[in-house]
């Protein structure tokens, strides 16, 4: 059994210690970081797995190391639809930054990957205890805001092509890699949309060579044709990040 906050196998063994790749941890000054480290423990992100939902009282927060989790809203007539996307550049658990006593948005695991989570009391009194951890923490909430609206201005109004490219390149730059293991699906349901709307519109990247569909999965062979393809919400969406992005990353080990 591993031990997250160790980097040891139970029994003595040895593993080989993890780089924190979330973007909030790693550009917290250390003195800040060291507050919050003894309570990080690393947990997987399983598929359609639901992290908080809407009108619940959160558990924990969870600092996304890998994967791709979406925010969602909902009405009875409607169903689900997603508002942001989170990844390494963010986290799970605004309202208790906030100090709210329930969510108010459904986070589902889109893209398997990993987490490093915290106890909702324990974050709660860190925050109490460090003006810099709220503040920095605030930050990011600014950008989630800015990016909800952004989200759901490009739902309103871009057509259902625009908005297939827009996802893919915003997970693909959340996982890294040309590799985005998702289904047509998946992606109809993180957008709101019918699965044949996405099916067409995929089958139309491929037709073009802007993307290869494997199993479970959407290689993508060109990105800057599927830019081309994309509403302007991508790269406004994906600037809005840039506070984080050209912040000191620290090395940090867990």
């Amino acid at each position: 059994m591993f031990d997250p906050v160790s980097s040891k196998l139970v029994g003595g063994a040895h593993t080989t210690p993890c780089m924190v790749q979330n973007a909030i941890l790693a550009t917290l000054p250390e003195p800040q970081f060291e507050l919050l480290r003894p309570h990080l423990r690393a947990v997987p992100l399983k598929r359609n797995e639901i992290l908080q939902d809407a009108l619940r009282h959160p558990d924990a927060a969870y600092f996304i190391e890998s994967g791709v989790v979406s925010r969602m809203v909902r009405t009875v007539k409607d169903g689900l639809v997603e508002v942001a996307v989170v990844g390494k550049f963010g986290f799970v658990g605004v309202s208790l930054v906030l100090g709210a006593a329930q969510t108010v948005q459904r986070s589902i695991v889109r893209v398997p990957g990993s987490a490093l989570r915290i106890e909702a009391g324990a974050f709660r009194e860190i925050l109490h205890q460090s003006p810099e951890i709220r503040e920095h923490m605030l930050g990011y909430v600014q950008l989630l805001i800015a990016l909800n609206a952004q989200i759901a201005l490009c739902n309103a109004r871009h057509d259902i092509p625009e908005r297939v490219a827009r996802w893919m390149l915003l997970a693909q730059d959340r996982i890294g890699g040309d590799r985005v293991p998702v289904t047509h699906g998946v992606m109809a349901a993180a957008l709101g949309v019918r699965r044949p709307s996405v099916s067409k519109a995929l089958s139309d990247f491929e037709a073009k060579g802007i993307i290869e569909g494997r199993r479970g999965a959407i290689r993508i062979r060109d990105i800057d044709a599927l830019r081309g393809e994309a509403c302007e919400c991508e790269r406004i969406l994906k600037d809005r990040f840039r506070l984080f992005r050209d912040m000191p990353h620290h090395r940090r080990v867990m």
